[in-house]
């Protein structure tokens, strides 16, 4: 009969798992000791309870990875709950320029008298009162006046200074559809569409427009075409 078995074999499938355990049955199996079966049986059982109990870990181990949302970045947890209304109210209104671009166009500042340009005639620049100014020497026709209006550009108070056509200048521009003016453009004389004509293919600027406006002179509807 040969020697029992060392004990030091147990260490095999606590270390190994039932990978140990195999290990110690392959080189006891033929051991002609009677306790040789028993450390084998024990050994099996050894390492399959710690194998098991080592693959219990890993569903433990991804549970926070199954509660984090990836979409909304790293370590974000997904609880499904809407937020408080109080941690809402704590978070700023996004500004200027954390909001989205916008395709609009941006409105120009108006002319202020800083600059020299009187601040009553806002789409052209017109130096302040005094000296009192004539539509004649300013260069301008038909662009948009805000009271006071201290050179009295706007004598109907409508709104448009040096009007082409009004009492303030000269040579009043009649049109009509007879001699092919469009009447949408009742203070100079454009031809009546069709054909579709653009600013820079009449000659005019600031002038008065009235609807339905066949051109589209008056992209912001406010009365003038082709303000410059």
């Amino acid at each position: 009969m040969s020697d029992k078995p060392s004990a030091a074999w147990y260490l095999a499938p606590i270390f190994l798992g039932i990978i140990g355990s195999a290990i110690m049955w392959y080189v006891l199996k033929d051991e002609d000791h009677p306790d040789a079966p028993k450390m084998v049986k024990k050994g099996w059982v050894i390492g399959i309870i710690l194998t098991v109990i080592s693959f219990a870990w890993i569903p433990l181990m991804l549970i926070p990875f199954a509660m984090m949302d990836f979409d909304q970045g790293p370590m974000q947890p997904h609880m499904g709950q809407p937020i408080p209304e109080e941690i809402q109210r704590m978070v700023p209104a996004p500004t200027q320029q954390q909001a989205p671009e916008q395709t609009q166009q941006p409105v120009p500042a108006p002319i202020q008298s800083q600059n020299n340009c009187d601040s009553s005639y806002p789409s052209v620049c017109i130096p302040p009162y005094p000296p009192d100014l004539d539509c004649g020497e300013i260069g301008y026709s038909n662009f948009r006046v805000i009271q006071p209006d201290p050179h009295g550009f706007d004598r109907d108070q409508d709104g448009i200074g040096c009007e082409v056509g009004s009492t303030q200048s000269s040579e009043p521009v009649q049109p009509t559809e007879e001699n092919n003016c469009d009447p949408s453009y009742p203070d100079v004389c454009i031809p009546v569409y069709p054909p579709d004509l653009d600013c820079g293919e009449i000659g005019y600027s600031n002038f008065r427009v009235v609807q339905p406006d066949p051109h589209r002179f008056d992209g912001d509807n406010d009365g003038i075409g082709c303000e410059s």
